[in-house]
């Protein structure tokens, strides 16, 4: 099974933050869907293990026999995020961005940071979803405009004297 962890590829999500929300990757019920959920389970398991390991707490050993039930939690209630969304919730929460623990392991500061982490990521794709049409709505103005310049659109006068033509 999968047992080793990448820090480069969180640190890759964390420097491409559009490209995790808006790339192909797998979400959590895709991959169970695919690879079945002890894939998953063992996915889950490393990041959440390289979290607790990164945050040098107490408590390991009594949170290494609950990561099932944490996993769990995070597959039936976050299934819709794509694995890069959560590489990039952990990279950020390792960077401080949603608390921390206090002085041992708990589940629930775990799944609240990542409540806080869905309101950063409607944010993010609001903002990108607002970007995109931006970009479209000047894209159809420079077309608008090369087209006028080549004279294949009508004028207003030209426009009025045809008009009658949809009249009819």
């Amino acid at each position: 099974m999968l047992k080793r962890f990448n820090p480069g590829v969180q640190r890759y999500c964390a420097a491409n933050i559009d490209r995790c929300f808006t790339g192909d990757a797998p979400s959590l019920r895709q991959v169970r869907k695919a690879y079945g959920g002890d894939t998953l389970d063992s996915w889950l398991d490393i990041q959440l293990t390289d979290l607790v390991n990164f945050c040098g707490v107490k408590g390991k050993e009594e949170f290494s026999r609950i990561t099932d039930a944490v996993a769990a939690v995070i597959a039936d209630n976050f299934g819709y995020l794509k694995l890069s969304e959560l590489m990039l919730f952990f990279q950020r929460f390792k960077a401080g961005h949603y608390g921390h623990f206090y002085g041992t392991v708990d589940p629930l500061v775990i799944t609240e940071a990542l409540q806080v982490f869905l309101e950063y990521r409607a944010d993010r794709l609001a903002r990108i979803e607002r970007d995109r049409h931006k970009t479209e709505k000047l894209k159809r103005e420079e077309e608008r405009a090369e087209r006028e310049r080549r004279g294949e659109l009508l004028t207003a006068e030209e426009w009025k004297e045809i008009g009658w033509l949809f009249n009819l």
